[in-house]
């Protein structure tokens, strides 16, 4: 079960400093949500994660976690029931995965029988196959892997809470990508309580159910949903902070999954050009999507295209970027940019399609966002 987390006047302060590193922080995280600490560099962010589970001990303040005070609990204890996710990973890299994935349990005194068994169900949870990666070593991974085996790691004991401290920052912007979906994806699976550390708003957004944007001294600016942080920043730091492009960002909010998709005209591979043109000359598209017997997508191809003579299989494009439903519409929008046709293929865990977004999905939604914008702000005016 996820816990709730209490922070009271929670402050830090080191010797030779003017000013606190953590100034009497309160703040209070929900069970079962995922919260983001973002801030400018040196806000405290990470020292504010790092006392939760008192690898760094505060100078002052309750730390509560289910309602219990756990500022005087053994720290040991504690950081079994949390699992803590870093940027680097900090696997050992003489151990195999499957032991570095087991660290805790095996410090908790678990029957073999009943690591063997954690082990295969937290890789499968992870996207790994444990026949293929157990007993590989942490140079043998890429960095996502070993990012997905820090995930495994960390949630080895079952803990209530999970601490993440700039967890994809290290990736490539697409390996990144992949990761913040399946960790969503994962969340709705598992519905830990989760504080996690960023310095990016973009990736605040996209990940948070909760916002907190904190000042120098880990000071709260505004502790909000994304969307009321975007649509009413409390004041100007906080505006300045969220930067240009506020209505732009909403889409990283929105998933594909919330949207109606478009419908482009598609055609099996194996019916033949005939039955491809036929598709297209009934719709307003210029492009046929082709299928395979899975109703997997192979090509785009265009009528002329077809006129031409040659394989079926060697006509038009290949579809390289598809999405999944739990992609933000921002990642949508953004492969839509680089498409030739100006969609991308939305497909379901097979790679079977479902639906595609263009231009018109993405006005549709923007124009949904800016009604809901503007009828809570005539919900707010009685209470100004």
């Amino acid at each position: 079960m996820p816990a709730m987390i209490e922070l009271e006047q929670l402050t830090k302060h080191y010797p030779g400093r003017s000013a606190p590193a953590v100034d009497s922080l309160d703040l209070t995280i929900a069970e079962g949500e995922i919260v983001i600490l973002v801030g400018p560099s040196g806000c405290g962010k990470t020292t504010t994660l790092k006392m939760i589970n008192r690898i760094i001990e505060p100078s002052s303040g309750i730390i509560r976690l289910q309602g219990e005070d756990v500022t005087r609990a053994n720290p040991d204890h504690l950081r079994r029931r949390i699992g803590y996710v870093i940027q680097q990973v900090g696997l050992f890299p003489h151990q195999t995965i499957g032991r570095n994935i087991t660290t805790v349990p095996r410090l908790l005194g678990w029957s073999q029988q009943r690591i063997d068994d954690r082990l295969d169900e937290l890789m499968h949870l992870v996207g790994m196959d444990p026949g293929t990666y157990r007993d590989r070593y942490p140079k043998e991974l890429s960095g996502g892997q070993r990012q997905r085996v820090g995930v495994a790691r960390a949630l080895a004991a079952d803990p209530p809470v999970m601490l993440m401290d700039e967890p994809f920052g290290a990736l490539d912007p697409i390996s990144r990508e992949r990761l913040q979906n399946e960790f969503l994806r994962l969340q709705e699976e598992i519905r830990k309580t989760i504080v996690f550390v960023t310095h990016d708003i973009d990736e605040a957004i996209t990940m948070g159910d909760r916002i907190a944007i904190l000042r120098e001294g880990s000071t709260v600016a505004q502790y909000d949903t994304p969307e009321t942080v975007l649509a009413a920043p409390a004041d100007d730091f906080v505006r300045e902070f969220i930067g240009s492009g506020a209505a732009l960002k909403r889409l990283g909010l929105a998933r594909v999954r919330d949207v109606e998709l478009g419908q482009w005209p598609t055609s099996p591979i194996g019916s033949g050009r005939e039955a491809a043109l036929r598709a297209l000359a009934s719709s307003e598209h210029g492009s046929v999507l082709l299928l395979d017997d899975r109703r997997r997508p192979l090509r785009w191809v265009r009528a002329d295209e077809l006129e031409q003579p040659g394989s079926l299989e060697r006509l038009g494009v290949e579809v390289r970027g598809t999405v999944e439903p739990t992609t933000t519409l921002a990642h949508a929008l953004d492969a839509m940019v680089g498409s030739r046709v100006g969609a991308v293929v939305v497909v379901d865990g097979s790679g079977a399609l479902l639906g595609t977004v263009d231009m018109r999905v993405i006005m549709a939604a923007v124009d949904t966002m800016r009604t809901d914008a503007h009828e809570q702000d005539r919900e707010e005016v009685p209470s100004r």
